[in-house]
């Protein structure tokens, strides 16, 4: 499975939405195999952190004048909230850069890590870690559900996995990961 994703990120060009500094952010999925099975690593972030209070997200977050690009964001942000080094990440693949409810400008990459892994997270940002079977994705839809920001209310895709619920930009590059993989 692992080759069959590099396979199809390979070939597929990730778009590129332009964003000020100020509203730019880089995530990383950060993917394993156990047991010829495929996971993808998520957090649940602390009710303590500035924005997204409790939310299941992919490790990432804003861009710093001195990363250089938005994939040394990623790369940075993933070693600091749950201590994957970039030395022990293999980037394969961008997925589209995506505009958040809260006005971010988000690039998502992909990139398979080694199993076991020990990670240190990061207990001011990340509650817990969150490893989301992929084939839980390719099997199943999501449920549309209503979210509140701002006093707006939309109707966004959400997935449940083990109690937690995966919605907003990370369900939605969930979403574009699964399409690609079955182009």
């Amino acid at each position: 499975m692992i080759s069959l994703i590099k396979e199809r990120l390979n070939s597929y060009i990730g778009k590129t939405l332009e964003s000020p500094q100020d509203i730019c952010a880089g995530v990383m999925i950060p993917i394993f195999e156990k047991d010829g099975d495929i996971f993808i690593v998520l957090t649940k972030r602390t009710e303590t952190v500035k924005a997204h209070k409790g939310e299941v997200s992919f490790p990432g977050g804003m861009c710093e004048e001195e990363d250089g690009s938005k994939l040394n964001t990623a790369l940075r942000e993933c070693c600091e909230e749950i201590g994957l080094s970039k030395n022990d990440v293999k980037i394969v693949g961008k997925l589209d850069d995506m505009r958040t409810l809260t006005g971010f400008v988000v690039s998502p990459y992909v990139g398979i890590m080694p199993y076991p892994y020990t990670f240190k997270v990061n207990p001011q940002e990340v509650a817990y870690l969150i490893y989301f079977p992929l084939k839980f994705l390719m099997e199943t839809d999501p449920v549309i559900e209503q979210a509140e920001y701002e006093g707006r209310v939309e109707e966004v895709p959400s997935f449940h996995y083990n109690g937690d619920r995966i919605w907003g930009a990370t369900c939605r590059m969930l979403l574009q990961f699964k399409n690609i993989l079955r182009s």
